[in-house]
């Protein structure tokens, strides 16, 4: 059992018989898990059984897990609603999560006076009501088109009342606002138009009829036929809008519900919601879940449930579902609870209700697949600066992996190289490579370049890794000559190679004697540039660290008592040879290893050396 997994043990033997969540964390307390149980000791100490519970991640996760925490909560509802919070804001790597990265757009409807409504991407908690999130955007902004065509409510955003608007604006001229700032159309009736349009967003448009029609009936009781002429347009606007959209679908469908299915492929899941509001398909929301490869469907089910309708504006009283989630009981009462009614899951088998579910399946499994050629496109697309650089430098193709040595040493001693790796022109650090050179004594960068290019390209071809599409050498002809030798020698004639001259940014090419004319303001030259300029700063890094290490020895290690480990220990803790030089014996001897007596040795010793050199 290693020293992690034992304190973790440690930890979920004193944990609460209760229920809860709990979270693993990593080394740098990264929220690796986030979990809940009805009772947290029980569920706990079932992740150190040695056949563990039969999930694939659990291998993972306790091998990275160097920390674990819990929250006490009330219920095992309290707890369904902390532990989906929790996936949703922090992402942990090994919980299936909603992927709402991005800020999806609300209809917002104001609490003021005269409200207004309008599109934000912000939720703030200032008593507005928010309807969505819309995950297709054209969609929001076109039923926002809809609902200021149909209802006679503001766009602007004056703060109302005022006492300087006089006269209506030129929206109360074509029929888009009923003016109340001017007085033409009192607060009272603009406000139940707000409401009309709250439930006409929402798809209840045959009650939203149902009432505009017997308040036409009451207006033109009562004479006010201007009125009831302007409720008649809106009814007839709302019941056209209501007759398209029951005839844009083929499923003959009644009443107010949500379709929910999925496909996962791999690593991820999409999941569709089919919005059906008085028989006809509202609208369609899709959303991306990563971390499936972690868990079961019902589990993925449950999950996006949570996370989802926790944060949604109006819950229908049914979700019709393609399978039985986990925790569905628990998670009926939590919806049902953040809803005004009962929420009931259906698992259609058979009907017109079954065909939905089948067809949002098919959505889903067409927008994941979508998604991920999209990715490869965009994966697959070249640069334009790599373009650029491939008509610049005369290459065969666009230069995808771009390789740059850099020659660097001080005076003489502590000769090194760096050699960067850029992919589609970005970075990929994880190839960068240090050199020491073994082989040269002295100055000698073309010795040293031809050193380096060699043990690179030997040890990719014997690793049998990819070969960089272009090479490029930090100095003019003479160190492009260098590599060009050593590439001949290896067979790797067709490598593409460049030199790169700090003086006046200068480009050679093989068997070219004069510079390359490129554009100072080439778009490839600025990359050469900054290629160049990692290698350089790579190798300096490298170079300022081995004569460091190489002061170290020298100052620290020649005192009786201290090797290279304490000597290290010493420089971290204190930063510097100068500062350990400075220190009394006391603070050197709080130092973990060093010790009081060791401390004394070392404190006499520094200042015998620091003596003897100023004499």
């Amino acid at each position: 059992m290693t020293h992690s997994i034992k304190i973790l043990r440690e930890k979920a033997d004193i944990m609460p018989a209760k229920s809860g969540v709990y979270m693993f964390f990593d080394a740098d307390h990264r929220m690796l898990y986030v979990g809940k149980a009805k009772n947290l000791r029980s569920r706990i100490l079932s992740y150190f059984r040695e056949e563990g519970d039969g999930r694939a991640q659990i291998p993972l996760l306790m091998s990275e897990a160097t920390d674990i925490d819990y929250i006490v909560t009330g219920s095992e509802i309290e707890a369904l609603v902390t532990e989906a919070k929790l996936a949703r804001s922090k992402k942990p790597r090994y919980n299936v999560r909603l992927k709402d990265d991005k800020s999806y757009p609300y209809i917002k409807i104001t609490k003021e006076n005269v409200p207004r409504i309008f599109l934000t991407r912000t939720v703030r908690d200032d008593g507005s009501r928010y309807l969505g999130p819309y995950t297709d955007v054209k969609a929001a902004r076109k039923m926002l088109n809809i609902v200021h065509s149909v209802f006679p409510i503001r766009s602007c955003d004056e703060k109302l009342p005022s006492k300087r608007i006089t006269r209506p604006c030129l929206d109360y001229q074509i029929k888009r606002c009923g003016a109340p700032c001017a007085g033409y159309m009192d607060y009272e009736q603009y406000n139940r138009f707000v409401e009309d349009a709250y439930r006409f967003i929402q798809g209840h448009n045959d009650d939203l009829i149902r009432d505009l029609e017997q308040r036409m009936k009451k207006t033109a009781d009562a004479l006010n036929f201007e009125q009831a002429a302007q409720l008649r347009d809106v009814i007839q606007a709302v019941m056209k809008l209501r007759e398209r959209r029951k005839a844009f679908s083929t499923i003959r469908l009644t009443g107010d519900w949500d379709a929910v299915n999925f496909y996962a492929l791999d690593r991820e899941a999409c999941v569709v919601i089919m919005e059906i509001r008085d028989g006809g398909i509202l609208g369609k929301k899709n959303y991306l879940m990563s971390g499936v490869q972690f868990t079961s469907p019902p589990e993925m089910l449950s999950a996006f449930l949570t996370q989802y309708y926790l944060h949604v504006s109006w819950i229908p009283p049914e979700i019709h579902l393609p399978l039985k989630p986990a925790d569905a009981e628990a998670i009926q009462i939590l919806l049902s609870k953040q809803s005004t009614g009962k929420i009931n899951f259906v698992y259609p088998q058979r009907g017109e209700k079954s065909r939905l579910l089948v067809m949002t399946a098919m959505n889903a499994e067409t927008i994941m697949k979508n998604t991920l050629e999209e990715r490869d496109r965009k994966k697959d697309a070249i640069p334009s600066i790599l373009l650029s650089l491939k008509h610049d430098l005369r290459l065969i193709k666009p230069p995808r992996t771009i390789a740059c040595i850099d020659i660097s040493h001080l005076q003489g001693t502590d000769t090194v190289a760096s050699l960067v790796f850029f992919r589609n022109g970005k970075p990929e650090k994880r190839e960068y490579r240090h050199f020491k050179i073994v082989t040269v004594e002295g100055i000698d960068d073309f010795a040293s370049m031809r050193e380096v290019v060699h043990r690179y390209f030997t040890r990719r071809m014997e690793e049998k890794k990819e070969l960089p599409d272009l090479l490029i050498v930090d100095g003019g002809k003479g160190q492009l000559s260098s590599a060009k030798m050593v590439l001949d020698q290896l067979n790797l004639g067709e490598q593409e190679v460049a030199g790169l001259a700090k003086r006046l940014e200068e480009v050679f090419l093989p068997g070219a004697s004069e510079a390359q004319n490129i554009p100072k303001t080439s778009s490839s030259i600025h990359l050469l540039q900054r290629i160049r300029d990692e290698s350089h700063r790579f190798a300096v890094t490298y170079q300022r660290k081995l004569r460091l290490k190489r002061t170290i020895t020298s100052e620290l290690t020649r005192i009786e008592g201290i090797g290279e480990k304490r000597a290290g220990d010493l420089l971290r803790h204190f930063g510097s040879v100068d500062a350990v030089r400075n220190a009394s014996a006391e603070d050197i001897a709080l130092v973990p290893g060093i010790g009081s007596k060791r401390a004394v040795l070392i404190s006499a010793g520094l200042k015998k050396e620091n003596t003897e050199e100023n004499q």
